[in-house]
């Protein structure tokens, strides 16, 4: 009879080592694919940031007066900032806001060659920024919930595993994902 208990016990703790196992994997393959994401975020807020610094230089050799409004400065200040990916995202999205604004103010900026180009190539990494954003928030709903559900809460919370944030402009969208599961 002890015999068969023992045997019981030894069972229980395997699959519970099994299931531990398991769910750390899971909290591994989740957490490169957050880390792919941000690094994929990171590369995509630089190229914006070069970006939105070539269109300071053209502007201003395009016309002095903007040399001494000194435009976008805080483009500039970003530079020598440190900052999270999602502070440099909203700074970036306001730099880019008052740029545009300039645009509208000034058509004879509209006219420049060069200028044309860098707006082609900041639509082109704004629309990958909103596609990395969106496979980041993925990811994260699905960290999210390793954290927050039943087993795998247990092993995350024996790893002190911490929910992770969404990127702000995306949580809406996230949250009617959320709803609908």
């Amino acid at each position: 009879m002890i015999y068969y208990i023992l045997f019981g016990i030894i069972i229980f703790i395997l699959l519970v080592l099994i299931l531990e196992v398991a769910f750390y994997n899971r909290f591994q393959v989740a957490k490169i694919r957050i880390s792919e994401a941000e690094n994929n975020i990171d590369i995509l807020l630089q190229k914006k940031l070069v970006l939105l610094e070539r269109v300071i230089k053209v502007i201003e050799e395009a016309d002095k007066k903007y040399k001494e409004d000194q435009i976008l400065i805080n483009v500039i200040k970003l530079k020598n900032k440190k900052v999270n990916n999602f502070q440099l995202n909203e700074e970036l999205d306001k730099a880019l806001a008052e740029y545009k604004g300039l645009l509208d103010l000034d058509s004879k900026l509209k006219d420049i060659e060069s200028l044309t180009s860098i707006n082609y190539d900041l639509t082109n990494v704004d629309n990958d920024l909103i596609a990395a954003k969106k496979f980041y928030n993925r990811t994260i709903i699905a960290y999210n919930k390793l954290v927050q559900c039943f087993p795998s809460n247990l092993v995350g919370s024996f790893f002190k595993y911490k929910r992770k944030e969404f990127y702000s402009e995306e949580r809406e969208e996230v949250y009617e994902i959320l709803k609908k599961k």
